[in-house]
């Protein structure tokens, strides 16, 4: 499933949001860069866990702020003229580093599969890396995928409730499944940028 087909919808929702932001001058490469202490707290929130499993509950809804503020920053940027090319470097950016701080420290929880976790990482940000490089390379900029920005983190927060009733040997099965996933989303990702590129 490709979550970013509901963007749009999303988006027509957070209009009146949208708004109140730009009437209240907050700049767009603010929402931007919140996104990495956002994530940063739920990379805490998930290795504290080992001693207080209750910390799971925060990272639903870190998540879903990380992923809400990514949606805000460009709509708000467009919104009041406001984009730059600054900000895509902000975004991309901030994007990767917000990746690795919410997904690497699953590879530091007991019963998740080290390794694989951490190829899962270098997945998402490989497959990041081509959906930038084929709009770098004259294309679009490339954001589908089984496993995209949107999917990851809706992996990590199914996980961290499942582990909070299953107990940490929960965490088996989310490297294999975020190794498989960004590794199809690169393919697929490749796929379409050398069908599409002249």
């Amino acid at each position: 499933m490709d979550l970013y087909a509901t963007k749009r919808a999303i988006n027509r929702r957070l209009a009146p949001l949208i708004d109140r932001l730009a009437r209240t001058g907050v700049a767009p490469d603010a929402l931007t860069l919140a996104a990495v202490p956002v994530a940063l707290l739920g990379g805490l929130a998930l290795l504290a866990s080992t001693v207080v499993p209750a910390a799971l509950l925060a990272v639903p809804p870190l998540v879903g702020l990380r992923l809400l503020l990514n949606l805000l920053d460009g709509q708000l940027a467009r919104h009041t003229g406001r984009s730059h090319p600054r900000g895509e470097l902000y975004n991309e950016v901030g994007d990767r580093l917000a990746d690795v701080a919410l997904l690497a420290p699953v590879a530091f929880l007991p019963g998740a599969l080290p390794e694989v976790v951490l190829l899962g990482v270098l997945g998402a940000l490989v497959g990041s890396f081509v959906g930038v490089s084929a709009q770098a390379a004259g294309g679009e900029r490339l954001y589908r995928g089984v496993l995209s920005k949107p999917g990851r983190m809706l992996l990590l927060a199914a996980f961290s409730l499942l582990v909070l009733f299953v107990g940490p040997d929960g965490w088996w099965a989310f490297g294999p499944l975020l190794l498989v996933g960004t590794v199809l989303t690169t393919i697929e990702r490749l796929a379409v940028a050398v069908r599409r590129l002249p």
